[in-house]
């Protein structure tokens, strides 16, 4: 059973390996260098392994966003990340076509242009629309947040059903309120659509590539076989 065992084991790893880009590599090498990103990556290893969108994960991710080499590895295509499949399923990788609304406010924040134009709309009208109101001149200042690069993130950022209220209050009493019936407006997606709506759109990610897990699971499943009969 050991010679059978070892040989796929080792090829499970090697398929795992040479599904990594290089740029992920690096990225990941680069902050497990680093003791400031290493010890802010460790709790996003240990946490974002659920695939339940816990608020342990999406605090590990906003934790290693904050560092400049922890960006870079999340706005990699993650694929030599472990925890990838949750990362992309609960919306918290920046580079996705749909982003949690959390980390879409911070890299808002650590953009000039985008932080500028929140900075705005929020001293504006954050009390108005928390009240369900909005003027055209709220609606406007929040267009303009919206039109900048970074700052598109929020025209459909999400929360996941597990999220605190700190998400949903910006989604929902900020940024709906203000987007929902204005011309050419976009309706943001809903609460817990990070399990029904999978992201998509990475430019630098392979759809081609088989997916790892699955791979995984299919091994899983052979071995098991192996041991059964």
């Amino acid at each position: 059973m050991r010679r059978v065992l070892v040989p796929l084991l080792i090829t499970v790893s090697l398929c795992l390996a040479q599904e990594a880009s290089e740029a992920c590599t690096k990225a990941l090498t680069d902050c497990e260098n680093d003791l400031e990103c290493q010890n802010r990556l460790a709790p996003l290893m240990a946490a974002c392994s659920t695939g339940t969108c816990q608020p342990q994960c999406r605090s590990a991710v906003l934790n290693v966003y904050q560092n400049k080499l922890g960006r870079i590895l999340l706005r990699s295509d993650a694929t030599c990340i472990p925890g990838r499949d949750e990362l992309r399923t609960c919306n918290f990788l920046p580079a996705e076509s749909t982003v949690h609304c959390s980390l879409g406010k911070l890299a808002c924040e650590g953009d000039l242009q985008c932080n500028s134009k929140f900075g705005v709309f929020m001293s504006e009208c954050e009390a108005d629309a928390a009240r369900g109101a909005c003027n055209d001149k709220c609606k406007t200042l929040l267009n303009q947040t919206i039109e900048t690069s970074v700052g598109s993130i929020f025209s459909n950022c999400t929360c996941t059903a597990r999220d605190d209220q700190l998400c949903t209050n910006l989604k929902d009493n900020l940024l709906g309120v203000c987007l929902k019936n204005t011309p050419g407006g976009v309706t943001l997606s809903p609460s817990d659509n990070s399990i029904t709506d999978a992201p998509g759109g990475n430019d630098l990610a392979d759809s081609s590539v088989v997916h790892p897990s699955a791979l995984f699971s299919a091994i899983s499943i052979y071995l098991l076989t192996l041991f059964v009969f």
